[in-house]
């Protein structure tokens, strides 16, 4: 039986996957989501296997650099400091308020949704169907019209703020 050299394809993969996430990454945190963000994380887990299968061709070497304590210190400060974001993201006080203005709105009925647009429920449920979305009621959360509709409730944001 023929073993598969995973060396010649892990590194180019790790490269390639390193490059979209680095760059997808960069465009997250300036605000670009759609439809980058389901891209990074596939690609992401992807980079992460490429990780484990190169790590493994080159245990020797990757054993050797944890022998030298300069390695050492920048990989636990990396963990910390993961671990510090990956901790504060997923407590109420480290989430982003930005985030959670957005699901109010997308969990609220339009009739509390429309008065903060200054403009009357029917309006915004117009502008809505305008742009193709079926709504049954004002009485419907964006949330819920999205549901119905097979759509992204970020989609519905935009409209009311474009």
């Amino acid at each position: 039986m023929n073993r598969i050299n995973t060396r010649q394809w892990s590194t180019p993969i790790i490269i390639g996957t390193g490059i979209f996430v680095a760059i997808s990454g960069v465009l997250m945190f300036l605000g670009v989501h759609n439809p980058i963000e389901q891209a990074h994380e596939w690609i992401g887990l992807a980079f992460a296997f490429a990780i484990v299968l190169h790590i493994l061709n080159h245990w020797p070497a990757f054993k050797n650099y944890f022998t030298q304590r300069q390695a050492v210190t920048i990989v636990g400060a990396v963990a910390i400091a993961t671990s510090v974001f990956i901790g504060s993201s997923m407590t109420q006080t480290g989430s982003n308020p930005m985030m959670s203005m957005i699901r109010s709105y997308e969990s609220a009925p339009l009739t509390e949704v429309a008065p903060l647009l200054d403009e009357p429920a029917d309006g915004v449920m117009a502008r809505f169907e305008a742009a193709g979305f079926s709504v049954g009621d004002t009485d419907m959360s964006i949330a819920q019209i999205a549901a119905a509709n097979g759509a992204d409730p970020k989609a519905l944001i935009r409209i009311l703020f474009n």
